[in-house]
């Protein structure tokens, strides 16, 4: 060691230089780790140095008496300058090494080739450390892709896939690195793992890339939302998996519904959940999906005339889609699908009737009634009795036996230039079917097809 005072040397051991004493301050050496060792000991042995103990009291004021043989002073100068001559070398060597060793240290590229030299030996732990390091020196795909492969050969793929994890972060197009993902989830029998990161990546190149281990997760053919008689849900996935499915929102498993056919939807809230298992076993993302399904309620029937007090009779009837069947009443009770079915227009009856209707469609939907009030009061120069008598006459005066016959004037009837009284035959209380009209004008007798609506005379 040489003092930083007076340059004197100062040997191992002393705390004090010996010539001028000046206290020696011991600093702790870099701590680097060197690439390869020299055995300094040995550099330094090779010269024999001199007794620089007597050298130095020589030099403080001593004068030795001369040892037999020396010339004075001359070997004594040649071993001080030779000494001097190696604590140099073995100095500016030690600089020069630790230059090198530093620079070395810091080097990517070096670093680099060094952990290549320990991973191509098959000391993946010492490639490992070292790749460690070299990743803090630059965030380079090719040194975390060496860090990666050292862990896989040292067959930690956990640290492997966290490290390719993390070069994805950085390279995301670099199919290379899934290829290593999906290698060490194969080593550690993750089938999961693989289905995460290729669903993950959304990426339809990898999913086919990797398609024995990913499982797609089943398409509906109606997006949730609110409907109105929306056909059955279809559900469809590729490969020859099974799709499981449950209707109140748990999920599904392989002990739930197995998926044969559509399923229908209930009105009110329908949550469906789905879930594909491919042939591998591999389970998709569930999907749950929730429909509103509301009534198609059909709307009531449009009465052909509206309620009121009528003088110029007209049908009685409504109108409805042709797909809706309309059932009515006469009582003023609300009709069901047991009422009578209404199949057209019909007679309005004379005084005060009311006729109620609702419609029904194909789904068995039934619409709200609607109701048509009436009060029929024609202007008439016959009565309505005399019209009936005038019937039973006729007939009488044909030959007819209407001994235990009534007739009954029932209903009004205008055909734009007439309007009649349609008056009703009845055996007892059962009705024969026959109708008669009689013009409330003038009296004339007809007899009224119903079907046709058509009064002819007798």
């Amino acid at each position: 060691m040489q003092c930083k005072v007076c340059n004197a040397f100062i040997p191992e051991g002393y705390m004090y230089c010996p010539v001028c004493g000046e206290e020696i301050i011991i600093v702790s050496d870099f701590d680097i780790k060197l690439e390869d060792n020299i055995d300094m000991s040995t550099l330094a042995n090779t010269t024999e140095l001199p007794d620089l103990g007597r050298h130095l009291n020589n030099n403080a004021g001593a004068v030795p008496k001369d040892a037999p043989g020396e010339e004075k002073g001359s070997s004594a100068d040649r071993k001080w300058i030779i000494a001097w001559a190696v604590v140099g070398a073995i100095v500016l060597f030690g600089c020069i090494f630790a230059g090198v060793s530093i620079s070395r240290y810091f080097s990517y590229e070096y670093q680099y080739s060094k952990a290549m030299r320990e991973y191509d030996s098959g000391d993946y732990k010492k490639a490992i450390a070292t790749c460690k390091h070299l990743t803090s020196l630059g965030n380079d795909e090719k040194g975390k892709l060496l860090l990666a492969d050292s862990y896989i050969e040292d067959h930690n793929y956990d640290a492997a896939i966290a490290v390719l994890y993390d070069a994805l972060e950085y390279y995301p197009q670099d199919v290379t690195l899934y290829d290593r993902i999906v290698d060490c989830y194969k080593a550690e029998n993750n089938s999961d793992g693989i289905h995460e990161l290729i669903n993950n990546s959304k990426d339809s190149t990898l999913a086919l890339r990797y398609s024995d281990y990913v499982s797609i997760s089943p398409t509906f053919s109606l997006e949730s939302g609110t409907y109105i008689e929306p056909d059955p849900i279809k559900l469809s996935a590729p490969g020859e998996g099974r799709i499981y499915y449950t209707v109140d929102g748990s999920t599904p498993t392989e002990e739930s519904l197995s998926y044969m056919g559509p399923i229908p939807l209930e009105t009110g809230t329908n949550v469906i959940s789905a879930v594909y298992i491919n042939e591998k076993g591999i389970v998709s993302d569930v999907v749950t999906n929730t429909y509103e399904v509301e009534l198609d309620i059909p709307d009531p029937p449009e009465l052909l005339v509206e309620s009121g007090s009528i003088s110029e009779p007209a049908l009685v009837g409504v109108t409805a889609p042709e797909d809706q069947t309309v059932f009515y009443t006469t009582d003023g009770s609300v009709p069901t699908t047991e009422s009578r079915e209404y199949l057209e227009p019909m007679l309005m009856p004379l005084g005060k009737s009311t006729f109620t209707f609702i419609a029904v469609n194909t789904n068995g939907i039934v619409s709200d009634p609607v109701s048509g009030s009436y009060n029929l009061n024609m202007n008439v120069a016959i009565a309505k009795d005399m019209a009936e008598y005038a019937i039973s006459y006729q007939l009488i005066s044909t030959g007819e036996q209407v001994l235990g016959r009534t007739y009954k004037a029932e209903y009004g009837f205008s055909d734009g230039a007439r309007t009649y009284y349609i008056i009703s035959e009845y055996d007892g209380s059962s009705s024969t079917g026959r109708m008669f009209a009689v013009d409330i004008k003038s009296g004339e007798l007809f007899k009224f097809s119903k079907e046709d609506r058509k009064c002819i005379r007798f």
